[in-house]
């Protein structure tokens, strides 16, 4: 309720109507703006930053060589996939499962 009402400023009764599910989209998209808003700070005092320095850099600077973020960085793919379990093999580790615990009774 402090996020709801004091932060994305819901009034009280707006925030008891809404659902879970409905407020978790007010949050996701809040959530999103501030994180946009954060950057596009960070991305302006990069470019002044730039601009001030380049004239005493004997190479030509970029913005993101100068200060690279880490929003930026590439994350990792991941091309290993689990094989998907058998029903059987579920079956198997549950029961073994059962079994160390002393419930298989």
């Amino acid at each position: 309720m402090g996020i709801a009402v004091g932060d994305i400023g819901l009034p009280y009764s707006d925030f008891c109507i809404l659902t879970p599910e409905e407020f978790s989209h007010i949050y996701k998209a809040y959530s999103e703006e501030r994180t946009a808003q954060y950057q596009d700070g960070w991305e302006r005092m990069r470019m002044l930053a730039t601009i001030t320095i380049q004239p005493y850099a004997k190479k030509g600077l970029t913005p993101h060589g100068l200060l690279p973020f880490p929003w930026e960085k590439k994350k990792p793919e991941y091309t290993k996939v689990s094989p998907a379990v058998s029903k059987e093999d579920a079956l198997k580790r549950f029961e073994k499962v059962l079994e160390k615990t002393g419930r298989n009774q």
